[in-house]
């Protein structure tokens, strides 16, 4: 007892020294710290910095902005490159414009029209008219869904057509942008082979898409834009703009610093377009966060001294019995007493927060103990979400090529599905509800929208079937637990061949539920060592190519989620057949 009591004594004069010497540590590290930071900002320009990364947020918006203009220009344009409106207008006039020639050519403009802008994000509604008689021979359409309506069309007609006409007599083969109030329109004449108008195309501007990128700065600066040198969007008063000085357009992109205001610009120049952008700000309210860091410093300078001597009066007052005491109620913990409570004022806060987080730190070893199997579900779901979280871009990279090459080649109804099968996808890669399992109907819902994208892909060379009984599909999966395993069989086995069947089928065997997807190709030995390889129980994923990492991951997260007996098997099955199993846990 004597000795343990010389070796307390021992601990305890330790404690205290080092707890001083903490204290000095204290005082000294952050006057080194304030020291050191203050040289940072006189010797480094953080002004610069962030003016540097505000003109690089400037460009990469309006190049956003210059993008959707672009292809609302390339929109318009198309028209003519399809030659559809051309080609039935020269019937239309050939037919010496008869009563019947022109329903043919009203019907073929319509249809057109609405195929072609009325799902376009960059309009809200698109007119054509004849330039002999344009407001009498007119066709339009509307775009629902970015505010288009038969009341946008009518506003143009009663209001707006007189100064677009005007425009458009100046246009040649070029385009136009028209203000009207708040209305912009892009302009364009129709040309015959003979570069003669006898038409003019006029698409309302969807303001609010083509200029989100800098409408968004209105949040934190005044905004202006202007277009071919007409504003389209100014925010602020005009007395935070009276006094802007000439800036320096020619520039790429800059700042400038006048009297008490900073003003961010860009302009980009085409053949086109001419887009200009402002942004105002005042310098106090831009380097806010400088100020207030400086304000900081000075009230750490302040407190800092008389915190020292704070706690130098509180570790000789209030240390030695504290510790103690703490130190007999870590003893009673280390002896198994679980759950013991240091009771009593401990004479400062400093140490009663230190009582009471060993309290609770005693609390709550007890109900670890208690709750060990519940911790290790947490650590198991913990695995599964890391397990999950993995993306192979592969596949979206070569969905987006295709619907890419689909819009330029195809029309646009394919584009649409192509477009909707892929956002189903990534809904479900997202996974916004945070539920790990689906039922297998649903599962099949992301399998029939990735089996559409990739049969658009490769047309007649990919047949699919599929054989599952209607009493398994409420049955639980993990989601998107089938993609992988379908896009590895054609990939690896309908691909290399050139052409080839896929086919899924399922069925319940016990208490587990069985999904096999068989596909065409030959299952060699080099492959049943690299599927070993892959599916072994102790396989690292995170050391593997993303193209290789799909399966692994799949059947590890099977085995996480039920167990040893679950997983995936990839065998031969007949002569240039292979079949890949998920054995997954039958539950609903």
């Amino acid at each position: 007892m004597g000795e343990g009591r010389v070796m307390k004594k021992k601990n305890r004069k330790s404690l205290k020294w080092k707890l001083i010497s903490i204290m000095l540590l204290y005082w000294v590290l952050p006057f080194l710290v304030i020291i050191g930071t203050i040289g940072v900002y006189m010797f480094t320009s953080q002004e610069q910095n962030q003016m540097e990364r505000l003109v690089s947020q400037v460009e990469m918006n309006n190049n956003m902005c210059v993008e959707r203009l672009r292809m609302l220009i390339a929109d318009s344009r198309q028209a003519t490159y399809d030659k559809i409106l051309y080609d039935n207008y020269r019937t239309y006039k050939y037919a010496q414009e008869g009563e019947l020639a022109e329903r043919v050519f009203y019907s073929a403009a319509q249809n057109y029209l609405d195929a072609q802008y009325s799902q376009k994000k960059n309009n809200s509604i698109a007119v054509l008219m004849l330039r002999s008689n344009p407001k009498e021979r007119n066709y339009s359409s509307y775009n629902f869904s970015t505010g288009g309506s038969y009341s946008q069309i009518q506003t143009f007609f009663n209001n707006d057509i007189e100064e677009v006409l005007s425009v458009s007599e100046e246009l040649d083969t070029s385009v136009g942008f028209v203000l009207c109030e708040d209305r912009l329109y892009l302009v364009r004449n129709m040309m015959d082979k003979n570069f003669r108008p006898w038409g003019i195309l006029v698409n309302r501007v969807n303001v609010e898409y083509c200029f989100e990128s800098l409408i968004n700065f209105e949040n934190d600066y005044n905004v202006s834009v202007a277009l071919n040198g007409t504003p389209v969007i100014r925010s602020g008063g005009e007395g935070e703009w009276e006094n802007m000085p000439e800036l320096a357009f020619e520039r790429k992109g800059n700042y400038q610093f006048h009297k008490d205001r900073v003003y961010t610009f860009q302009r980009v120049k085409n053949n086109d377009f001419n887009l200009e952008l402002v942004l105002n700000a005042k310098k106090t309210d831009l380097f806010t966060p400088l100020y207030g860091y400086m304000y900081l410093v000075l009230v750490m300078v302040l407190f800092l001294i008389p915190m020292l001597l704070l706690f130098f009066w509180l570790s000789r007052k209030y240390l030695s019995r504290p510790v103690e005491r703490m130190m007999d109620s870590a003893g009673q913990i280390e002896s198994g007493n679980l759950g013991y409570q240091m009771e009593g004022d401990t004479g400062s806060l400093e140490f009663e927060y230190l009582r009471e987080a060993m309290n609770h730190m005693s609390e709550r070893l007890k109900y670890q103990f208690d709750h060990i199997y519940e911790e290790e579900l947490a650590l198991r779901d913990a695995k599964i979400m890391a397990l999950q979280s993995h993306i192979n871009p592969h596949f979206m990279n070569n969905t987006l090529e295709i619907i890419n090459w689909e819009a330029r080649l195809s029309g646009n109804e394919k584009v649409s599905k192509m477009i909707s099968s892929l956002s189903t996808l990534m809904d479900a890669a997202i996974d916004r509800k945070k539920l790990p399992e689906v039922p297998l109907s649903e599962e099949m819902i992301y399998v029939n929208a990735y089996l559409y994208i990739t049969s658009e892909r490769l047309g007649k060379r990919l047949t699919i079937e599929k054989e599952l009984p209607p009493e398994i599909m409420n049955l639980k999966v993990p989601r998107l637990i089938m993609q992988p395993i379908i896009e590895n069989a054609i990939e690896h086995g309908v691909v290399p061949l050139g052409g080839g069947c896929v086919r899924i089928c399922g069925r319940r065997e016990g208490d587990n539920l069985c999904l096999d997807v068989f596909n065409d190709g030959d299952f060699t030995e080099e492959d049943e060592k690299r599927v070993a390889r892959l599916l072994a129980p102790d396989y690292d994923t995170s050391k593997e190519s993303s193209g290789n990492m799909g399966i692994a991951n799949v059947n590890q997260r099977l085995r996480i989620l039920y167990g040893e007996s679950c997983g995936l098997t990839i065998r031969r099955c007949g002569e240039l057949k292979t079949v890949s199993t998920l054995t997954i846990l039958a539950h609903s």
